[in-house]
This record gives C-alpha cells, structure tokens and sequence, in this order.
C-alpha cells in the first residue's frame, strides 16, 4: 500500500482494518519519491534536471510538504538522524505497519534509510506528525461528523 507522512488516504479504511485484525500492512514510496528526503526546496523544484519537476504522479500539496520537511528536519536535528529516516521511522512506529519497501539510486541513501530502523520517535513527536499531516475525512465519513450528534458518533467509534 502506498502511504506516507503525505499520503494518508489509507488511515480512511484499510488501515484500521489492518490494525484491528492484527494484519502486518507493507508500504511503498514512504519518501514520496524522494520529496521527504529534504533534498527538494522551492528553488530546486523547477531544475529541469530534478526528478520531482513535471512528475507530479504523487498527489500531495506541495507547500504543506515544504513546511512538513522543516518539521521533520528539527525533529532530525534533535535526534541527530536524517529528514528521511524521520518520516521512515514515523511510519514504523504504526502499529499496523510490517515492513517498509524503500528506494535508493546510491548506496548512501539506502545505508540512510535502512538506518531508521534504529530510530525511535518520541510519542510527543509522532502525535505531532499526525496532528501536522492529518488528512481530511473523506465521505461518508465527514458528512457523518456533521449530523450526528456526540453519542452516537462515540458509539460509531467503538
């Protein structure tokens, strides 16, 4: 499944399934094509020569992405980590999440990102990924947040 700090279209459905059967879930592209690497800025975007310019598969807001690499680079800071294995490690910290398939075009970079296993986010940090990166309800779910009164949506949750 693809899912990401930016991409957390699957948090709707399959991963709460996951989650509540207790179903190892393996994700793809966790970097989003690189962009949660921090190599990506406003300036570098248009490069002709950058792999993120006009390759736009990946749909995600781009300026609430820059603004997710600066947090994940003072977290990367404190932890003396990358921006990369930051948003690697974020998703190992999810209970449903088994294994995490990730790419590389130099060594390096796949040394780096296989490093995040080791790295452990504080629950503070996390929470505040989560919070910063939250997605939209998608329907029927928000419609359902607009009508329902409080108890009967507690009760949905459980």
């Amino acid at each position: 499944m693809h899912y990401s700090l930016l991409i957390r279209d699957i948090e709707s459905d399959l991963l709460q399934v996951h989650e509540r059967y207790g179903l190892g879930l393996t994700v793809w592209s966790p970097l989003v094509s690189g962009f949660l690497s921090g190599k990506y800025t406003h300036e570098n975007m248009a490069d002709k020569d950058n792999r993120m310019s006009g390759f736009d598969i990946m749909p995600f807001d781009k300026e609430a992405g820059f603004r997710l690499v600066d947090r994940l680079r003072n977290i990367a800071g404190r932890h003396k980590a990358s921006v990369a294995q930051v948003a690697i490690a974020w998703l190992l910290a999810k209970k449903a999440v088994s294994s995490v398939i990730v790419g590389a075009s130099k060594p390096h970079q796949l040394d780096d990102n296989l490093a995040a296993a080791n790295l452990v986010l504080g629950v503070d940090e996390v929470t505040a990924l989560n919070e910063m990166t939250k997605p939209a309800p998608v329907y029927p779910n928000w419609f359902s947040e607009l009508v329902l009164d409080p108890q009967v949506k507690a009760a949905l949750v459980k």
